[in-house]
């Protein structure tokens, strides 16, 4: 361990003597994901977008990927790279794409996962102290800060190792090359208590993300807006929804904005970089059913939208694959009707329900199901008080099929996909 941290030390030092930057060899990809198809997504999606000179980049694990950092910190060029899952190695994987954008700062919490899986202890201290070392060397002006691993629900070696990973770094940190931030101090106890957690740490509570981005707000430059509050409905859906939900419930509402609204679809999107400049804020929940929407359209409703862009339906159809089309509609329409009623001068978008690939283990019976709910969708629109999109030919092959290179596992969208689906739209938007 000391042989670890002097030797980074050492290199560290040799680095700052440098007046010349040395070529970096790549890093090579990591041999172990926990969930490679999320993994791919989300990695994909970040690959295509761009860091800039005056943004502020979030990176690392669950904690970062579930954060609603343009929101928290609305004043400041916030930009989330989360990946749930992810290890020191995934990050290190992808550190280059981020640096290379030259932003002003770089936030990173990774390393929980890493003691999860017991990978050694000093190949996840120089995991990360060679995230923040590559970053120097790509973009010296970068201001650096690690969020220490929190780990509320380690116990025994895991705790311990834990705890050493965290020594390591922060004895590291007094090099300058970054800054070390203990959230974990700040975190653990309401963790535990679970005021902060609804599972025992991995998935922070709006009262819980309130306390993370405060630890670190004076680094940001910006208060954070973050208000947690309690879950408010009496259907929790189940344990994402509610975690998701609270989310929402813990931003200020800020009015006037455009707003998409559904399901994984729009949760897993980054809409506000997808649409540089527009007011626009996100309220997809992966797994939600309309019931769902129906419930929270109270939450939409009091940011006073300008707009609004619907998309729900597929996991109605995917969690009962005998639901009928006129009790999904009778479904829908309560959605529709509750959101009109809340939100009279909101400019309401009705999406289509985007079709499926054979590779998805739903594919079956799916995309006729979904073809007739659209032809329906369609047919209600004047009446229904709403303006249809079709989305279905942006998207889908010669056989009616989503499209092989929009989707990472017949389902979920890659960066392709949002690109097409962002063409759709774009005039309906701004």
């Amino acid at each position: 361990m000391k042989k670890t941290l002097f030797a980074l030390t050492i290199g560290l030092l040799v680095l700052a003597g440098c007046k010349s930057t040395p070529e970096i060899e790549p890093v090579a990809e990591p041999s172990y994901y926990r969930n490679a198809t999320y993994f791919a997504e989300k990695h994909g999606m970040y690959e295509q977008l761009p860091v800039c000179e005056n943004d502020i980049v979030l990176v690392g694990d669950d904690y970062i990927d579930r954060g609603l950092w343009n929101e928290w910190f609305p004043n400041s060029r916030t930009k989330n790279r989360g990946i749930t899952y992810d290890e020191s190695a995934h990050v290190l994987y992808r550190i280059d794409r981020i640096a290379e954008g030259k932003p002003a700062k770089i936030f990173v919490s990774v390393g929980y996962y890493d003691v999860v899986r017991g990978v050694a202890q000093d190949t996840v201290i120089t995991n990360i102290f060679n995230i923040f070392e590559r970053v120097n060397r790509i973009s010296p002006k970068t201001r650096l800060y690690y969020l220490n691993i929190v780990g509320a629900d380690l116990e025994g070696d895991k705790a311990d190792q834990r705890d050493a990973v965290n020594a390591a770094l922060l004895e590291l940190s007094h090099s300058g090359l970054f800054e070390y931030i203990d959230v974990a101090d700040k975190m653990r106890e309401g963790i535990r208590s679970g005021e902060y957690s609804y599972n025992g740490g991995n998935h922070l509570n709006g009262k819980g993300y309130e306390v993370f981005s405060a630890a670190f707000e004076r680094q940001v430059g910006e208060p954070s807006t973050a208000l947690g509050g309690d879950y408010p409905y009496s259907d929790t859906i189940f344990a994402y929804y509610h975690n998701r939900a609270s989310l929402f419930l813990a931003s200020p509402a800020v009015h006037h904005k455009i707003i998409m609204l559904g399901d994984s679809l729009n949760n897993n999107a980054p809409w506000n970089e997808l649409f540089p400049g527009v007011d626009l804020i996100n309220r997809g929940i992966s797994g939600d059913v309309t019931r769902g929407i129906y419930q929270r359209a109270d939450e939409v409703a009091a940011h006073t939208p300008e707009k609004v862009f619907l998309l729900t339906g597929p996991n109605d159809l995917i969690n009962d694959p005998q639901l009928s089309i006129e009790d999904f509609m009778a479904s829908y329409g309560k959605v529709v009707e509750k959101l009109k009623e809340l939100m009279p001068e909101t400019e309401l978008y009705v999406q289509s329900i985007l079709p499926i690939h054979p590779k998805s283990k739903f594919y079956e019976g799916y995309n006729a199901r979904a073809a007739e709910i659209d032809s329906q969708l369609a047919a209600n629109a004047a009446r229904w008080g709403y303006t249809f999109i079709d989305l279905v030919p942006a998207m889908s092959d010669e056989n009616g099929d989503l499209k092989d290179s929009f989707t990472t596992d017949g389902l979920h969208l890659s960066a392709e996909a949002y690109k097409a689906w962002v063409e759709v739209i774009k005039d309906y938007v701004k």
